[in-house]
């Protein structure tokens, strides 16, 4: 039986890059992101201490791990990866227990 997982990813900005144009750089993710096998939804939110986090949802733990390795690869998400502050990111895969909406 395959379980649903949540992947989170916080990370902060390049000093640089407001939040508006890293949004737009967010678009051609999303775009891959709906393609892929096992996606669900995927929000993107931000704090008051400029902590950014990306949770999306998959169908399963291998369908996650394969569309972040092909992520890596996608041209078009070069912009939106660039402007992320590489040892600023975690990355997690949990299991999901409880969805609720």
């Amino acid at each position: 039986m395959t379980e649903t997982v949540i992947e989170t990813v916080t990370f902060k900005l390049a000093d640089a890059v407001s939040a508006d144009r890293f949004l737009e750089y967010a678009q051609p993710t999303n775009e891959f992101l709906k393609s892929a096998p096992g996606f669900v939804r995927r929000s993107l939110s931000v704090g008051d201490d400029g902590v950014w986090m990306d949770h999306i949802q998959w169908s399963s733990r291998e369908q996650a791990m394969a569309a972040a390795e092909q992520l890596m690869k996608f041209e078009a998400a070069a912009p939106f990866m660039a402007a992320i502050v590489e040892d600023s990111v975690v990355m997690r895969h949990d299991s999901a227990k409880l969805l609720l909406g």
